[in-house]
């Protein structure tokens, strides 16, 4: 399943909010997507649904506060 979402984030950017999503509800199990996470971070804008700066921050909090769950931070 992990490949599958990762596999769609990559294939279509828009599904990105709904993959993070996806994968804060994974729990531990998420944590081999860490690299995505963190590049997806790197982004001047992150590249999820609809383009818009609301989804944007909101894919950014989400992606930090998984990462800090995922790494024991």
């Amino acid at each position: 399943m992990l490949d599958t979402l990762l596999q769609a984030w990559e294939q279509n950017p828009a599904t990105a909010n709904h993959v993070v999503a996806c994968l804060d509800r994974m729990g531990p199990t998420a944590r081999p997507a860490m690299p995505q996470l963190r590049s997806e971070l790197l982004h001047a804008r992150r590249r999820g649904r609809y383009d818009s700066i609301d989804n944007d921050e909101e894919l950014q909090a989400i992606s930090r506060t998984l990462i800090k769950r995922l790494t024991g931070y």
